[in-house]
């Protein structure tokens, strides 16, 4: 036996390290994106890393998380919806004016919700129907619901019985209710795509969906299934974010989805389909709230985060190719 036909111990686990690197390295640059995020901004704000700020973060992405984890169910399978901004508008303007009215805030709530999951469906529906991507359908479908919130309510809901505001601040074990949500959310939709049949039917579907077809798979009934979870969790973030600003109008939901998309292409779930997970939503999320938190601490304008969500959605979706 020759030297040369014996691998050394450390060039073995250097291969058996390459294909892990080559399979997370859209994470790991994003977590090196976030650190160099908490090192600059740190070093400016002694805000930063106080407990009140981290939380803080934390509670600004909890709706935004929320339609994220939705959205990357969605995008596993290879769909995306554009009109979730457009359907928090309208959940929350129609909730607030019913307690407005009278109604009790379960009861309003509980309409919401069903209403936003009743409307995911429908949009799931359309887009299985039809042969073409669903971005130009939700598209549609966002300027439906746009229009419809500003006809429910021309202007801001106020008259919000205190007993549902109060959900927004309550702090079970010290931490704000909405944090609590956003973790329960997210091992939820974890655990419907690690250890489901219908996560795995997603992952067939954003792969190929014609091979998903002949495998069996009923296509047609998975689409309506994963839009209307989406819109189950519109629904959530809507009494969310009510609640958390105390008030509703027709205008509330707007920019909620390219932050959404933004943290999912951003966390290296691809537009194409058929990858994805929640940890990578995840980190998207927290780059997002970071450079909201960054922006408010360092004084500069809050415009430059949309410059900066635009910028990094065009970067994600170029750096995804398919090797």
């Amino acid at each position: 036996m020759t030297v040369d036909s014996v691998t050394h111990p450390t060039a073995q686990r250097g291969d058996a390290l390459r294909p892990w690197l080559q399979e997370h390295r859209a994470k790991l640059a994003l977590v090196g994106v976030i650190l160099l995020i908490v090192v600059i901004t740190s070093t400016r704000s002694p805000v930063f890393f106080t407990w009140g700020n981290l939380q803080n973060i934390l509670v600004q992405v909890s709706v935004v998380g929320i339609l994220a984890l939705g959205t990357t169910l969605l995008m596993v399978s290879g769909g995306i919806d554009l009109s979730i901004g457009s359907g928090v508008s309208l959940c929350g303007v129609v909730m607030a004016s019913l307690m407005a009215l009278g109604w009790s805030p379960l009861s309003a709530v509980a309409l919401a919700v069903v209403m936003a999951t009743a409307i995911g469906a429908s949009t799931g529906f359309l887009a299985a129907k039809s042969d073409n991507h669903p971005f130009v359908l939700t598209l549609g479908v966002l300027t439906l619901l746009q229009g419809l919130a500003f006809i429910v309510s021309i202007g801001p809901v106020t008259d919000i019985p205190a007993s549902f505001i109060d959900i927004a601040y309550l702090k079970p074990l010290g931490i704000p209710v909405l944090i609590w949500i956003f973790a329960a959310v997210a091992v939820a939709v974890h655990v419907i795509l690690r250890y489901t049949t219908l996560g795995r039917w997603l992952y067939a579907i954003g792969a190929s969906e014609s091979a998903a077809r002949l495998a069996g798979i009923r296509v047609h009934v998975v689409k309506v299934t994963v839009y209307a979870i989406s819109g189950l969790l519109v629904g959530v973030a809507a009494v969310l974010m009510t609640a958390q600003l105390s008030s509703a109008q027709p205008q509330m939901g707007m920019g909620l989805e390219l932050a959404a998309i933004a943290a999912v292409a951003v966390g290296g779930t691809p537009l194409s389909g058929g990858r994805g997970d929640v940890l990578g939503t995840l980190l998207g999320v927290l780059l997002i709230g970071l450079i909201g938190n960054s922006l408010n601490l360092l004084s500069i304008s809050s415009s430059w985060q949309y410059v900066l969500q635009g910028g990094v959605i065009i970067v994600a979706v170029l750096a995804q190719r398919k090797s």
